[in-house]
């Protein structure tokens, strides 16, 4: 009994050695990302013009989570959401677990990707990837394995970018046009029907058409479908294609902001113009992420005159919570219900 007594307390004793041995394994990959990244890109602890990116945390490596590598880079870098310079970039448990790091001094940025079993990185580059160093030759330049990092980075170090922005990143997991339009969105719905009683008033979405603009509202608004605050609803592409004949921008959604108090609400239909934003984008002329990456810098420039690109299409006010469910039931196209679409 005694040797039965003395096993059981090896065992436990060991079971917590076990486990802090496999979450030491994950920080240590954290740390050979960050002292790569640090020697590669020559950087101290603590700098602020240096941006981290990575999707640690969210993969499952051989049933083993990734918290600890995000607790690396955080400890060895200083890169930190409260310094603004960290984006933790939602993942799949079954997707690579990678990591980023970008100079905004430099321009310079690595990246690696950890191999399947994390035991190392398969992959480990550095490149030049600023804005103004890739578009100064776009036909010379191929984004490589930056092409996902490449707009997030550029964008987080433009001045005109709040973190709120970054955070709704994190969500949609890449930054491109659809996400900056969600942004103008939001700027022009605070300027014009900005909320002015917090305790009562929030701003309600309905997201028809939807697209990836919608994902910023979530993290801005905090209006999630969860949480009744958004309603999703899809239209074809011939009637998205119709709509924007009819009002010359694309028609972008319904926004109201609702009072609780008074079970009322005053909304607005509003348009975005892609065209205008693809022209100063070089649109016709450059490859893909060429333009996609102007694209963004160029709407998220006109934070302070969103109506550079946003219009309303229509007004309007709700009486009572059953206008509002009117346009959010399932099966009814609210845009119809407003008289934007006929039929």
């Amino acid at each position: 009994m005694d040797r039965f007594v003395f096993a059981v307390l090896i065992m436990m004793a060991l079971l917590p050695g076990m486990a802090l041995g496999d979450g030491a394994e994950m920080y240590q990959l954290g740390a050979d990302a960050a002292d790569y990244a640090m020697a590669e890109l020559g950087f101290e602890k603590g700098d602020v013009n240096v941006l981290a990116l990575t999707n640690a945390g969210y993969p499952v490596i051989d049933g083993q989570t990734t918290d600890m590598c995000l607790d690396a880079v955080m400890e060895i870098t200083g890169c930190t959401p409260g310094k603004e310079n960290l984006i933790n970039i939602l993942s799949a448990p079954w997707k690579p677990l990678w990591f980023g790091f970008f100079n905004a001094d430099t321009g310079e940025a690595v990246y690696m990707k950890a191999s399947a079993d994390a035991s190392g990185f398969e992959v480990q580059e550095k490149d030049k990837i600023d804005a103004e160093t890739v578009l100064a030759d776009v036909e010379a330049w191929d984004p490589g394995v930056f092409g996902h990092m490449l707009p997030i980075a550029n964008v987080w170090a433009d001045e005109k970018t709040p973190y709120v922005f970054m955070k709704a990143v994190q969500l949609h997991d890449h930054i491109c046009p659809g996400v900056s339009s969600g942004f103008l969105l939001a700027k022009y719905m605070e300027k014009t029907l900005p909320i002015e009683d917090p305790a009562n008033q929030s701003y309600k979405v309905i997201a028809c058409p939807n697209w990836c603009k919608d994902d910023y509202f979530q993290v801005a608004w905090d209006c999630t479908p969860g949480k009744k605050g958004m309603y999703v609803k899809y239209l074809t592409a011939d009637e998205t294609n119709a709509l924007t004949e009819k009002f010359g921008t694309r028609v972008a959604g319904i926004f109201i902001r609702w009072d609780a108090s008074t079970s009322s609400g005053d909304g607005l239909v509003l348009g975005f113009d892609f065209d205008k934003a693809g022209n100063m984008s070089n649109i016709d002329t450059w490859p893909r992420w060429a333009y996609r990456l102007k694209e963004d810098l160029v709407l998220v420039d006109a934070a302070d005159s969103p109506e550079d690109f946003v219009s309303t299409i229509k007004e309007f006010h709700l009486d009572n919570n059953d206008e509002l469910v009117a346009l959010q039931g399932a099966g009814v196209n609210p845009l119809k219900v407003l008289g934007v679409e006929s039929g």
